[in-house]
């Protein structure tokens, strides 16, 4: 059996893949990190073998889709789909930041997808100048079902896509439209702002993992989003 954990949410997708390391754990499992070309040589007999305190082993990887099932050749495709058939070899994969429609999809497969809440998407949107009262409602209501950290996550790499389209670069994973809305909301910046709010953003982001700061992640963002949106 093969499943493979995935979405734009990698922090809900990263947390259930170590949830399922814990409670199988506490079903009495062996969980085995394996790096992903591992996963290649894995074999009935090896998934069979128990130690004196578990009863069988349970494989955990990550990367699969990106080092392995994106390059299938013959070979490994076959040993693929005898992992995918299996009923005492289990692997769980984890990839991140990786939707769905970005999987190199092999039959019988199972694919768990965390998609982000639909209102990171309006509190990304939001974020320019004058729009300050509109980005705050949006952050806190957010804030309300979604952790702190993917918010930010979501929120520095948008930004850091709008200052790449500001500057004239491309940005070639992204579709034409998706370009467009970024270019229409790069023009309320100007490119100093811009600049200076990103930064904002990465010293948010050293100051959470140092302690460097007394505010939490969401009230840093209110402070930036006050001075830049105003």
């Amino acid at each position: 059996m093969l499943t493979i954990i995935c979405g734009e949410d990698s922090v809900s997708a990263r947390n259930y893949f170590t949830d399922q390391q814990r409670l199988l754990k506490e079903k009495n499992f062996e969980a085995v990190n394996v790096d992903y070309h591992q996963v290649l040589e894995l074999d009935e007999t090896g998934a069979s073998e128990s130690s004196l305190f578990s009863t069988k082993r349970i494989y955990f990887t990550n990367s699969l889709n990106k080092k392995v099932l994106k390059k299938l050749n013959n070979k490994t495709e076959k040993k693929i789909k005898e992992l995918i058939a299996s009923k005492d070899v289990q692997v769980y994969d984890w990839e991140e930041e990786t939707s769905s429609r970005d999987l190199k999809s092999v039959k019988g497969m199972i694919i768990k997808e965390f998609k982000p809440n639909q209102n990171i998407f309006k509190l990304l949107d939001s974020c320019y100048p004058g729009n300050l009262k509109t980005f705050l409602n949006n952050l806190q209501i957010l804030s309300e079902s979604t952790e702190d950290i993917f918010i930010f996550i979501m929120l520095a790499r948008h930004m850091r896509n709008i200052l790449i389209v500001k500057n004239g670069e491309k940005i070639p994973k992204l579709m034409s439209w998706q370009i467009a809305k970024l270019s229409n909301q790069a023009k309320y910046w100007k490119e100093e702002n811009l600049t200076n709010f990103y930064e904002g953003l990465h010293r948010i982001d050293v100051n959470s993992k140092t302690n460097g700061t007394p505010f939490s992640v969401k009230k840093s963002l209110d402070i930036l989003a006050c001075y830049y949106l105003k």
